[in-house]
């Protein structure tokens, strides 16, 4: 059994739309959202059923991303889990990963105004420094019980969102 699965694979640019444009030629795929907050667009395979949805917005499994500092990966994968965020990162760990950013939720409460939190997100490295995300979608009930906590830290919003202990 496999800690999670495969969520979408995402290329670095400099420029979303250069990039989207670019991508969409390459792969014969079309432009589902020309960006979530200013940082994240996201292209669709039209012949494929493997395409998913995130609030209302299809979204495809190829995501553009800003540029992150140069020791990174100019391109990962997302993964989502499939026992919750906490035992896939123990179970990542105990087969030689790393945690590099511990699970947050995103849109943190209050960042876009009353935009509710949508993921659940964490950064890993594999045993070579690779790094990889793991994606976990919030249901609306852990999305208003976030919202609702005036929780301040990545953790407490977890907890009040039922995530975590």
């Amino acid at each position: 059994m496999s800690i999670g699965r495969w969520k979408a694979v995402c290329i670095n640019v400099t420029d979303l739309d250069r990039g989207a444009d670019f991508w969409s030629e390459v792969l014969g795929w079309t432009r589902t959202r020309k960006d979530w907050h200013g940082w994240l667009g996201y292209l669709t395979d039209p012949d494929s059923d493997n395409n998913m949805i995130l609030n209302d917005t299809t979204r495809s499994p190829f995501a553009l991303n800003p540029p992150t500092p140069p020791e990174t990966n100019r391109a990962h994968i997302d993964i989502w889990p499939n026992d919750g965020m906490d035992n896939a990162i123990r179970d990542i760990v105990a087969l030689g990963g790393t945690l590099k950013h511990p699970p947050t939720l995103y849109p943190r409460p209050g960042a876009y105004g009353d935009e509710p939190p949508s993921i659940d997100w964490a950064v890993m490295q594999d045993p070579f420094g690779n790094e990889f995300c793991i994606v976990e979608l919030l249901t609306e009930e852990q999305s208003r019980a976030a919202m609702k906590s005036g929780a301040s830290t990545d953790h407490e919003l977890r907890v009040a969102a039922g995530l975590t202990h």
